[in-house]
């Protein structure tokens, strides 16, 4: 719940850095999705200074990188953004697997299935979408898809109610109601301010 504040930053970034004023739609669906995903997550219990500092610092981080891509699409094509991205973060990871910092240990899989497994959800669970996500932000910017992000709690509570038989609980369709009822209203909000150009 904490790191899903990363699109009022991004929002924030945006209007301080790029002179990026948000619409009216971004910040009112903003408001309803951040407000959606507190009822989901729930009340924080027990929680550490250290773990919500590393949280916080997650989401300034992912802010700041979502609007420098922002930046860079503008300058090289999507296909070259996206290999250079994927690559220099396996550089990273095999980097982390040489170094080993913070007593940090790492178990390679034993039989081909698992490395196929392994190569299947690196397509699908991480080119694939920077693919789509960075084709997407090319065309409605960081802010809105910071916000259309927030869709992905919600997604992943349905597919642990489909795939993981965990219970249906009434506070999370709440959430849920919220979260996708903002994302509803910034679709109209938006296409309301077009048409109000388009007829200036």
């Amino acid at each position: 719940m904490l790191w899903y504040c990363n699109p009022l930053i991004v929002v924030l970034m945006s209007w301080l850095f790029l002179k990026k004023r948000p619409t009216r739609g971004i910040v009112i669906s903003l408001v309803f999705t951040l407000i959606g995903i507190f009822i989901t997550a729930g009340q924080i219990k027990g929680p550490s200074n250290g773990a919500i500092a590393l949280v916080m610092v997650s989401a300034v981080m992912f802010s700041v990188y979502l609007l420098t891509v922002s930046h860079t699409l503008k300058k090289v094509d999507l296909l070259t953004c996206v290999t250079f991205i994927n690559i220099g973060a396996a550089l990273g990871y095999w980097l982390l697997c040489l170094v080993l910092p913070f007593g940090l240990k790492v178990e390679y899989p034993g039989n081909s299935s698992s490395w196929l497994l392994i190569i299947a959800f690196s397509i699908f669970g991480t080119v694939a979408p920077f693919l789509f996500s960075y084709a997407g932000m090319n065309r409605v910017g960081p802010s809105m898809l910071a916000v259309i992000t927030t869709l992905e709690p919600v997604l992943a509570i349905t597919m642990g109610i489909i795939f993981l038989n965990e219970p249906l609980i009434i506070q999370k369709v709440i959430g849920a109601t919220f979260v996708i009822g903002a994302l509803v209203l910034l679709s109209i909000l938006e296409r309301h301010d077009e048409a109000q150009i388009v007829h200036q």
